[in-house]
């Protein structure tokens, strides 16, 4: 009985959004403290460079905003681990005449197991999937 996997990527963990959250903040901090420095070293004579500065200043931290908010709406729909994943699982049989039964569990459970062992998802989600295949009706 062949069966085919198919492993597509899945949507954006809670762990990935907080930590997209972090570094975008510190991205805005960091991205002020260069404006302040590079502001007091711009000689007052040179009004094109301060103002292209500040075009610049404005367009940086507008983009460190927009990131943090977009990630923080995610993170505020409340998904589950299972429904974020890094990869989405499909097990297909190739085979039309096969109907679900233990053998077509079996398979799946072994493939998943391999898919975990080789390192191609994490533990989370080899426990959201295996519970997933074992609630079936069998």
């Amino acid at each position: 009985m062949a069966r085919k996997v198919h492993v597509t990527p899945g949507e954006l963990t809670t762990l990935q959004a907080k930590i997209l959250i972090v570094v975008a903040g510190l991205f805005l901090v960091l991205g002020l403290a260069l404006a302040v420095v590079v502001g007091q070293e711009t000689p007052s004579s040179e009004g094109g460079l301060r103002i292209l500065q500040l075009i610049f200043l404005l367009i940086w931290v507008t983009a460190c905003l927009s990131i943090i908010v977009f990630y923080a709406r995610l993170l505020s729909k409340g998904r589950t681990a299972a429904q974020s994943s890094l990869i989405d699982l499909h097990i297909d049989a190739t085979d039309d005449t096969i109907k679900p039964g233990h053998q077509d569990i079996e398979a799946r459970l072994r493939t998943l197991e391999r898919l975990k062992s080789d390192g191609l998802i994490t533990g989370e989600e080899y426990r959201a999937k295996r519970e997933q295949i074992l609630q079936e009706k069998w």
